[in-house]
């Protein structure tokens, strides 16, 4: 019995080291050790999903009011909601990903102040989703808002597979590359379960744009650095959304 107990609360603490990771409300990672937050990572689909279900909870209230705002209030949401890390860490992933340098450059441009040009492409990201959203009837709406959030959560566990974790810290030294098949495995069952369960037939080309986009990401970053960074994590989750919620606008296109 005490053996359950235990498990039980060490459950619970991966899952507040997951919510920490993930949302504004980073008090239940503040302090949490190595294993707990490598083991927090089999849940960030299912945070993720929760947070979807705010959003779509939100949107559906203010399609009653205001139905041209719905799936922009959506997204409004998760912005909120993931307390803007992703936008912060796509600008400085693009500004040091997309300029010339040395790996050096790459590193000290990614631990900098975001300057003009990744501003803007996060900008544009973020606008891309916004339309996205606008432009979704509302069943494929519901759908976008669950998706995204899910699969960019996944992208994060995704990236933690594998590599090497020598230009992280903070947080992510203790998560890029230390992942197991554990956590993978279950994050990818949640993820893809839900989405292609969910979606059926339009969730195979959803899962696709969200795996190239990591790996697009992943691959970049490793031949430009070498490794990833905690910043580069949340791009990759911001990508991810942006992905999703195009192709689903793309899919949702009267004739296609």
């Amino acid at each position: 019995m005490a053996r359950y107990g235990a498990r039980a609360m060490g459950l619970r603490e991966e899952l507040g080291a997951a919510i920490g990771c993930l949302t504004a409300l980073r008090r239940p990672a503040a302090g949490a050790s190595r294993p707990v937050l490598v083991g927090g990572l089999a849940f960030y689909p299912a945070v993720g999903l929760a947070l979807g279900g705010v959003a779509v909870g939100v949107a559906a209230a203010v399609d009653v009011w205001f139905a041209p705002a719905a799936g922009p209030s959506g997204v409004a949401v998760l912005l909120v909601l993931g307390g803007a890390r992703g936008f912060v860490g796509l600008a400085a992933g693009a500004e040091a990903l997309l300029r010339p340098g040395s790996p050096a450059a790459v590193l000290a441009r990614l631990r900098a102040t975001p300057g003009p040009v990744g501003l803007a492409i996060a900008v544009a990201a973020l606008a891309m989703r916004v339309a996205a959203a606008a432009v979704l009837p509302g069943p494929a709406r519901t759908s976008a808002l669950l998706f995204a959030p899910t699969l960019g959560a996944w992208a994060v566990v995704v990236q933690c597979y594998g590599g090497t974790p020598s230009h992280a810290r903070g947080t992510a030294a203790a998560l890029v590359g230390r992942a197991r098949f554990r956590e993978f495995a279950w994050a990818s069952v949640t993820a893809l379960g839900v989405v292609l369960g969910v979606g059926q037939l339009v969730g195979l080309p959803v899962v696709l744009a969200a795996s190239l986009t990591t790996i697009g990401l992943r691959v970049h970053a490793h031949r430009r650095l070498g490794g990833l960074t905690g910043r580069l994590l949340a791009a990759s989750r911001e990508l991810v959304e942006t992905a999703v919620l195009a192709t689903l606008a793309i899919l949702a296109v009267p004739g296609r």
